[in-house]
């Protein structure tokens, strides 16, 4: 498995970011509109690390191979940028896929495949029995597996997922998925295509939020989502005032159509390094479940 900071090193080279300055702890990159210090932590932040994002007059971002606690986050000086273990995990891994498509395209090979069409939800041909059609293969999974966590444990599962159109009035409309199993809420703009079974032994796994109240999930989930917290503060006779507000959509201002259930197609992943799940019909790590 590669070392992390030679990982890093990769990605930020891959993403375009040039490196200005580099030494234990600390780089310094060029993104072409501005110069970002980046604060290399352990898997545990430290007080030395947060008194280094102080230092720079350069906007900083902290990177920790583990979740940031919520505590720690709220310490953090304004605008720091955060890259803890799962942005970690999802740029990573995007540039992994990535590399290995443009090296099968370049030894000739077909590299991964993306849908021809966008798949039309139409509640008359049934679409909760259907898959959506995965786009990376075993050989790629495991690979994206080894360099993650080191993986040598893959189980295939299809996940069920309501698929809901929106529309919030006077603001954005589009389509989402909420995972019936979890109850996460996926706003995924790629076009799929939909196949009736998947050929290589999966688990199917069973919906915990039933029909009947996924509706009422995924409003309040939507609502969640475009509500904009505020704060503002402010010093009056040597106290700190602090004010906060929230302004978004109510449930009234929000259509929902619903288009059935898909199921999709995922491959837990279990390592030396930890858990990892690969959404096989977008080619993406997801986070959870």
């Amino acid at each position: 498995m590669k070392d992390f900071y030679r990982l890093l090193e990769e990605y930020l080279e891959y993403d375009g970011y040039e490196i200005v300055e580099s030494e234990k702890g600390k780089t310094v990159v060029d993104t072409g509109e501005e110069r970002l210090a980046l604060i290399i932590a352990g898997p545990v932040v430290h007080e030395d690390d947060l008194l280094k994002l102080e230092e720079f007059s350069e906007k900083s971002v902290l990177i920790t191979t583990e979740e940031l606690p919520a505590e720690t986050r709220e310490s953090l000086p304004e605008d720091t940028l955060v890259w803890d273990r799962d942005v970690l995990i999802e740029k990573l891994g995007e540039m992994v896929l990535e590399k290995s498509t443009l090296e099968g395209i370049e030894e000739g090979e077909e590299g991964i495949k993306g849908p021809e069409r966008e798949f039309e939800f139409d509640i008359e041909h049934e679409t909760k029995e259907g898959v959506l059609e995965p786009i990376i293969d075993f050989e790629e999974v495991s690979e994206l597996g080894e360099k993650l966590v080191g993986g040598f444990k893959y189980r295939l599962e299809v996940v069920p997922h309501y698929v809901f159109e929106y529309k919030i009035k006077d603001a954005e409309s589009g389509k989402v998925y909420l995972n019936a199993v979890s109850g996460e809420l996926n706003f995924w703009e790629k076009p799929f295509q939909i196949i009736s079974e998947l050929k290589r032994s999966h688990v199917k796994l069973e919906p915990n939020i039933p029909e009947e109240k996924s509706d009422e999930k995924t409003l309040k989930s939507l609502k969640e989502k475009y509500t904009e917290k505020k704060e503002k503060r402010w010093e009056e006779n040597g106290a700190t005032i602090v004010e906060k507000s929230q302004e978004g959509p109510s449930e009234e201002d929000i259509e929902l159509e619903n288009k059935g259930m898909v199921y999709v197609p995922m491959w837990a992943v279990e390592g030396t390094d930890g858990i990892v799940v690969i959404n096989a019909a977008r080619g993406k790590v997801e986070r959870e479940l």
